[in-house]
């Protein structure tokens, strides 16, 4: 009983590895060739122009949303907010639209990305509470990393690097900030930007235990504290801390039931923007800003969606399109049809490990019954008649030839005992008689 216990943890092993492994192999020897579909609202034709990636050799396609095509050059001309450094070397400067003109100046002042990957929310990622508290006002060129470094928790606790111990005094003076300006301890969650690469620095956004929002910096060395009106009703997710150039937006506010905001970087305003069908779970999002417009684009592994929007982000167009990644390979439909499922470890919208099962579907039955044939012939070689082979012919039903390989890899021992005469050889004495000896 223990060996067939052991052999049958063996067989499932074998599948679970099996299944995670061969699928990346595959991917590995057919290479995905397809990219994302880059799409951008072009302001000289007024809709939706977009390039993607298609097979072998790097070969894009240009196109607009009623598939025209463009060579590389007249396509960059459609969206030239993006590509305005091609347009200064190709003459086209001071660009006219719209009855405006804008040189390069007026463009580099008003050009913005935003992003938000769902694998930076929060609880998409692992996160040591550790953080450094900047000086925002450094008196000097460049933002540098304090001696100490912030641990939110119970309270607003300050560890310095240098005695790699909690230094009382920060300690207390921040925390009685925090409490003075309304703030209720323990800290539920912080977000801000980890970087001195930054043209300056917005300090880190709290969450307090009744899930107010709190606005925390550091200025000449002492704690300024302000509290972020929120619209009733909104519980906050995520904040995407962005310092820019452009002073206008701090960055973006998710709330929990997936609303996304444009924070504003001087009263806090909540800017709502119209994005239907966004998932911040498993969409990837970028906002454009140019001198007339502003994009909003998201996607997740199939579709690609976009939103136009004007300076005050009231929408004026809208567009939906399957991207060239999503369509399947005459590999991925042979895969397919040969497997039944395969596994994953990691999800590609988080940085934790997920174990994740894809079944591949009615096409799958193709390679069960093709895994089954040699199954079969495999037992009755090792002589197994009867009810016996069920186990194991279930086992590959299931697993396809994921078993198939596992059963060939740890067999059933083999059947050795003959199978019992029915009839007694002529002239042969029975078992056990004595033979006369003529005595």
């Amino acid at each position: 009983m223990t060996a067939r216990i052991a052999r049958w943890s063996l067989l499932l092993l074998t599948v679970f590895l099996l299944a995670v492994w061969l699928p990346r192999a595959k991917d590995l020897l057919f290479e995905y060739r397809f990219g994302k579909t880059d799409l951008f609202y072009s302001p000289v034709l007024e809709r939706f122009v977009y390039k993607e990636l298609l097979g072998e050799g790097h070969q894009f396609v240009y196109r607009d949303q009623d598939g025209q095509d463009y060579g590389r050059e007249a396509f960059e001309a459609l969206i030239p907010f993006i590509y305005y450094k091609n347009m200064e070397l190709w003459g086209k400067l001071p660009l006219e639209l719209a009855g405006q003109r804008f040189d390069k100046a007026a463009i580099q002042g008003e050009r913005l990305v935003l992003q938000l990957d769902p694998d930076e929310l929060p609880d998409h990622r692992p996160r040591i509470q550790l953080f450094p508290l900047l000086e925002a006002n450094p008196g000097r060129a460049r933002l540098r990393f304090p001696e100490d470094i912030m641990r939110p928790g119970e309270r607003l606790g300050f560890i310095g690097s240098d005695a790699n111990r909690l230094d009382p005094e920060l300690t207390r003076s921040f925390s009685e900030a925090m409490t003075e300006a309304g703030f209720r301890f323990p800290v539920r969650t912080t977000f801000g930007r980890v970087s001195i690469l930054k043209p300056f620095d917005a300090g880190y956004f709290l969450v307090d235990d009744d899930g107010r929002l709190f606005h925390l910096k550091r200025v000449d060395s002492e704690p300024v504290v302000t509290p972020v009106p929120l619209p009733e009703g909104l519980v906050v997710r995520h904040v995407k801390v962005t310092e820019n150039k452009r002073g206008e937006f701090l960055g973006l506010l998710l709330a929990r039931d997936g609303r996304l905001f444009l924070l504003g970087q001087e009263d806090y305003a909540l800017t709502p923007l119209p994005l239907p069908d966004y998932d911040p779970d498993r969409m990837a999002l970028k906002i454009l800003f140019n001198p007339l417009n502003r994009t909003a684009i998201y996607s997740d592994r199939t579709d690609v969606f976009a939103v136009a929007m004007d300076r005050d982000f009231r929408p004026i167009d809208r567009y939906q399109r399957e991207m060239a990644m999503a369509r399947p390979r005459l590999v991925d439909r042979t895969w397919d049809a040969l497997l039944p499922f395969s596994l994953t470890l990691q999800d590609p919208n988080s940085r934790y490990l997920a174990l994740d099962l894809r079944l591949h579907g009615p096409s799958a039955l193709v390679g069960l019954l093709l895994a089954l044939l040699p199954a079969y012939w495999l037992l009755r070689r090792r002589g197994l008649h009867g009810l016996a082979p069920i186990p194991s012919l279930l086992f590959v039903a299931v697993t396809g030839f994921y078993g198939l390989i596992a059963l060939l890899l740890f067999p059933p021992e083999r059947n050795l005992q003959p199978q019992r005469a029915t009839h007694r050889t002529a002239g042969a004495p029975p078992l056990g008689s004595v033979v006369d000896g003529g005595h």
